[in-house]
């Protein structure tokens, strides 16, 4: 991968701030020919990240605000996005949240499960150093 296909941010952990984010996906999204359906394309991975980041900043740094180091990365063979973010907040077990029952609506919940639904790989990692989502979507 390109060193010129890596763009890097860093945001203060305030959903205020993710709509910088959320431009800077267009933008590097908006570089890839031939993107299918690009307006939704673009729309569902802005859309999983904001969720990722709106976790970040309700959960792990509950307390007290922090910043999320973004690393968002075009690779072309083949065709994808890859997101990381970044926190030094508190740490938490993905496996012990259940997905959402689609039949009961409820207002909160669905974030990690719309991360899984919309991104071809969720992984997450936590170190002492900090935190660490990785999101892969396939163009």
């Amino acid at each position: 991968m390109q060193t010129s296909e890596v763009v890097r941010l860093e945001l203060p952990a305030n959903v205020r701030y993710l709509n910088i984010l959320a431009a800077c996906i267009a933008e590097m999204l908006g570089q890839v020919d031939g993107l299918s359906d690009p307006q939704q394309t673009i729309y569902n991975i802005q859309l999983a990240v904001h969720e990722g980041c709106t976790n970040i900043v309700d959960h792990a740094y509950i307390d007290d605000g922090g910043r999320i180091a973004v690393n968002l990365m075009l690779g072309w063979s083949p065709p994808q996005i890859i997101i990381e973010l970044h926190d030094t907040g508190r740490a938490f077990n993905p496996s012990s949240i259940e997905d959402p029952n689609l039949d009961d609506p409820q207002v909160r919940g669905y974030g990690l499960y719309l991360m899984r639904q919309i991104m071809d790989q969720v992984i997450y990692d936590s170190q002492p150093e900090g935190n660490r989502w990785r999101m892969v979507k396939y163009l």
